[in-house]
């Protein structure tokens, strides 16, 4: 699990999030994905962006990593 942590991190890195902003923002998707199991892509970009995360946060390989995580947790 801590090596898909670690991509994870590295994924909002290239994504420009600085290294101080990535916890609070994987804590987020978490929650996000964590309290609804029927969410979708375009459904935790909408949540993220209403939490002033930014636009279109996660693409697919970064909602299916996140997803793995949160369904083995």
């Amino acid at each position: 699990m801590e090596n898909r942590l670690d991509d994870l991190f590295l994924m909002f890195q290239t994504k420009g999030f600085m290294p101080v902003e990535i916890p609070g923002l994987i804590k987020d998707v978490f929650n996000i994905l964590g309290n609804d199991e029927y969410c979708n892509i375009t459904a935790v970009n909408q949540e993220m962006e209403d939490l002033g995360w930014g636009i279109g946060i996660v693409d697919t390989v970064t909602y299916e990593l996140v997803n793995s995580l949160v369904q083995n947790a």
